[in-house]
């Protein structure tokens, strides 16, 4: 019974503890936000992580515009408003509307790819931001980038639309046999990756 209770105490313990970071996190992170040079490091790292998702889930192309007049610069599709819903693989949306800034660069405005991007882009420069402060503080000099880790699921987010053809290059035998375990399990990489991002913030946080 003593040592049901010291195990439960425990549990208690962590779970007060876990709370008490999760309530702390953003003060935290106020604080590193307030450090001009780790607030432009986050937004820099955010604008970067962003435009890999987005080149991961192919809203950006490069080489050529996709079968697009090549006359206009931005088109839209006559019927965006229904297919701004349409799901063309889990948690990736139809574009809805093609951007041309540059002969071989096409950007596919997808609003809602767009929003689920940023959020993870949000949580990558938060990361890079707190990291950078806690390792100019001193507090976690060995592990302060470590923790960006974290960050590569979301690329791992937008290449699980892609995972089929990629077997599919390394050859038939291989995807005959990942394909059937790796396809059902591209619903879980988002919210793996807000999970670990989110996870890695509050920790990070924790050792300011």
């Amino acid at each position: 019974m003593n040592r049901i209770g010291t195990a439960v105490a425990r549990v208690g313990d962590g779970a007060d503890a876990a709370l008490a970071a999760v309530r702390a996190t953003p003060r935290r992170v106020r604080s590193a936000l307030a450090v001009r040079r780790h607030r432009w490091a986050g937004i820099i790292a955010s604008i970067v992580a962003l435009v890999l998702y987005l080149w991961a889930i192919g809203d950006i192309v490069i080489g050529g515009r996709t079968g697009a007049a090549r006359g206009s610069w931005v088109e839209m599709v006559p019927d965006w408003t229904e297919r701004m819903f349409r799901v063309r693989a889990p948690y990736l949306f139809e574009p809805v509307l093609a951007a041309h800034p540059l002969p071989q660069l096409t950007a596919l405005v997808s609003p809602l790819n767009l929003v689920l991007g940023g959020l993870l882009a949000a949580l990558v420069g938060l990361n890079l931001a707190v990291a950078g402060y806690a390792a100019r503080a001193g507090s976690c000099r060995r592990t302060g980038y470590g923790r960006l880790l974290a960050a590569l699921p979301a690329l791992l987010t937008g290449l699980a639309c892609c995972v089929p053809t990629l077997l599919l290059v390394l050859g038939s035998s291989t995807a005959a046999v990942v394909l059937p375990v790796v396809v059902p399990l591209r619903i879980l990489f988002y919210p793996l990756s807000l999970v670990l991002l989110a996870a890695t913030l509050v920790w990070g946080t924790r050792r300011l």
